[in-house]
């Protein structure tokens, strides 16, 4: 799709399965931090530049309208003697479970002004091809600490099987405490705490099971069930083994 040109068209295209346009590089001294994270999302590593663009992919994972998610998979390249720009490498690209694009950049708050001109291109560009377009700038807190400890747990590691996941949900159904549903699912199941903590844990990341995410999270926050599995996740597939 080299030097393709911005249209309607672009709005299908399979970008959240896209490699990154460019190397992600590190040095000795370089100030920001790069990785890569497995997103239970997509079941791959998606690379990141910066700790807010771990941020960035840490909370795409957690929400169930993500489907796909894809770290700089392509540039903009605007006309010489553009104002503002001459091209641009957006951070990540989503799709969402209805089929819509969304093109997002992460920069700090405090940063956004700074870059007002190269937004309002990409905003601009993204609205020609059809793609949404979002700046993050960062988590709230306590959602922030929410996620990432929460995220320690999105391996299928801990996934429960069909038979564990079943109890675990009738044990927040009324809802209960963390601690009072754990007591009573590793008491029905005949294993230890731990394992099963781990395991609700994972499902409260995967959305079978909810939390107020705005409120700091406890051994006595109230846990419910959840809307829907996060899309992809280990608890997703075998619900749709299950059912076939």
């Amino acid at each position: 799709m080299a030097n393709t040109p911005l249209s309607g068209a672009l709005a299908s295209l399979g970008l959240e399965s896209a490699l990154p346009v460019r190397a992600f590089f590190s040095w000795t001294g370089k100030r920001n931090y790069e990785g890569r994270w497995w997103s239970s999302t997509v079941r791959s590593h998606v690379g990141f530049e910066s700790l807010l663009e771990r941020d960035f992919i840490l909370s795409a994972d957690h929400n169930r309208d993500v489907v796909g998610v894809a770290s700089q998979p392509f540039a903009f390249l605007w006309p010489r003697g553009t104002e503002g720009s001459r091209g641009h490498v957006p951070d990540f690209f989503v799709r969402l479970r209805d089929g819509t694009g969304r093109v997002v950049d992460v920069k700090p708050a405090g940063r956004v002004r700074s870059a007002e001109r190269q937004f309002g291109l990409t905003r601009e560009a993204c609205a020609a091809a059809g793609w949404e377009y979002e700046v993050f700038t960062g988590l709230a807190e306590p959602l922030a600490s929410n996620l990432r400890w929460l995220a320690g747990y999105r391996q299928d590691r801990f996934a429960p099987d069909g038979t564990a996941a079943a109890v675990l949900v009738d044990s927040f159904n009324p809802e209960a405490s963390l601690t009072g549903g754990v007591r009573r699912a590793a008491k029905a199941l005949g294993i230890d705490e731990g394992i099963v903590r781990a395991q609700v844990l994972h499902l409260l990341f995967t959305g079978v099971l909810a939390v107020d995410l705005d409120a700091l999270l406890t051994q006595n926050t109230r846990v419910s069930l959840g809307v829907a599995p996060k899309a992809g996740s280990a608890w997703d597939a075998r619900s749709r083994e299950a059912a076939s």
